[in-house]
């Protein structure tokens, strides 16, 4: 089993039965849960590992929402300084916008906290969608959801117990959600929301729904393998196209856009690199010999053992592990000391430490499909790719010889002798564009249409 054949299983079925544009009432079932079905068998398959789960927020039922022509939704995780390189220069261009809190590092900002809205709406709403969603369900609608399950079941020799029943739960959350955040988006008179992660589709649906113009802003790989992205068959005069996308999808370079399957009613603009990435090119650091691997939590487990494998077999390289943010240090630690006694070369890097800094300065990196990957290959690396789950996401730099793969363990001493750095940058991270330009030629857009 392979993510490969997943993907291919769930195009197919979607195929058959035109999932794409499969609507219950006024919702497009499967755009809303294509994401949680394809991890979940990556998670049944064992192919992926589960994330460790966020903690919970304290909740609310009251929250102060001001007026704001621009509103902004940071990334959920922060940099080693507690700032944000998706969307601070925005929050700073912008003309008082309404800049929403996230994750549990923003509790003191004294912004309002998206976790605590959401909650609240869902509380307030939730009644009326389930009224809703009730007038909507037919048979032939349990009838299709029950094909599809079968279907992905035999083509992959699995049982998806957990989503064998309709999910009528999910749908009605989806629309309380929807239409409480409408409600915010009227409320606060926002014409343009920049989302640093549009992965809360309710969130983005609600911004269209309200007549907001919704960009999501680039922060991290993507790939035709995306399950929330990558709608190859959805056509730009398609009322399913991006139903629940971004209008706009403001890419680092231009190759983002040519390697995805992004709906053609997404456009794309090229913004350039972070301003992380881009100090990093500039300074064009030294090398030292050590090998930094690069965490991802779906694949955790292998990774460790992979690092651990080589700190042992290669006692005079500095081996860094680097956990993914998402990661907690205290199990990645317990994780590596299960092997038996930690090789004095093997350093466990901190999970928030900046990995842009760590990259820059080794010599050699190793991981599967992170952004780190792209990363390592700009600022002149020596980058190996793990063929583990999830690898196919970087398959165009496998294709275009910019990395190695290790696929056996008679790969690495392969990979430490003959692996090479191709500095090709540009296509990956542009020149960047000054954020000001960027929202004035937005906000341009949206005045003459």
């Amino acid at each position: 089993m392979d993510l490969e054949r997943i993907w291919s299983a769930i195009r197919e079925i979607e195929k058959a039965e035109d999932l794409a544009n499969w609507k219950v009432g006024d919702v497009y079932l499967w755009q809303v849960i294509r994401e949680r079905m394809f991890t979940h068998i990556a998670e049944l398959t064992g192919l992926y590992q589960p994330v460790p789960e966020k903690p919970d927020l304290p909740t609310t039922d009251q929250v102060s929402i001001a007026e704001a022509q621009v509103a902004i939704m940071p990334f959920v995780r922060r940099g080693a300084n507690g700032g944000d390189p998706f969307t601070d220069d925005f929050v700073n261009a912008a003309e008082n916008p309404l800049v929403f809190a996230i994750g549990a590092e923003d509790q003191a900002s004294g912004r309002p906290q998206f976790e605590q809205l959401d909650a609240m709406l869902l509380g307030q709403f939730r009644n009326r969608a389930k009224l809703q969603v009730v007038f909507w369900l037919s048979k032939k609608h349990k009838a299709k959801w029950a094909r599809v399950v079968k279907a992905l079941e035999a083509a992959l020799e699995i049982k998806i117990d957990k989503y064998r029943k309709f999910p009528r739960w999910l749908l009605v959350d989806f629309v309380a959600r929807r239409t409480g955040w409408k409600r915010i988006f009227k409320i606060s008179g926002t014409e343009l929301l920049l989302i640093a992660n549009a992965w809360q589709l309710p969130f983005v649906a609600a911004a269209k729904a309200a007549g907001v113009r919704v960009v999501e802003i680039q922060h991290g790989l993507i790939s035709a393998f995306h399950p929330r992205l990558s709608w190859a068959d959805l056509k730009s005069d398609s009322e399913a196209s991006g139903a629940y996308l971004a209008d706009e999808f403001w890419q680092w370079g231009d190759y983002w856009g040519f390697s995805s399957d992004l709906p053609a009613s997404v456009e794309l603009h090229t913004i350039g690199a972070p301003k992380n990435i881009s100090d990093a090119l500039a300074r064009d650091s030294k090398k030292q010999q050590q090998l930094l691997v690069i965490g991802q939590p779906q694949v955790s487990k292998n990774l460790v053992e992979f690092a651990r494998f080589v700190a042992a077999k290669y006692p005079k390289l500095s081996v860094l592990l680097k956990p993914h943010p998402q990661e907690d240090n205290e199990q990645i630690a317990a994780a590596v000391d299960a092997l038996g006694e930690r090789p004095s070369n093997l350093q466990l890097v901190d999970a928030k430490a900046n990995t842009i800094e760590l990259i820059e300065v080794s010599e050699y990196v190793v991981g599967v499909y992170s952004t780190a990957m792209f990363e390592a290959v700009a600022l002149g690396c020596k980058v190996g790719v793990l063929k583990l789950a999830g690898y196919n996401h970087i398959a165009p730099l496998i294709n275009a010889g910019a990395i190695q793969e290790i696929n056996r363990v008679t790969d690495i001493e392969k990979f430490f002798v003959s692996a090479k750095t191709n500095r090709n940058a540009a296509s990956y991270f542009a020149k960047p564009v000054s954020a000001a330009a960027l929202l004035e030629d937005v906000l341009a857009r949206i005045e003459s249409e």
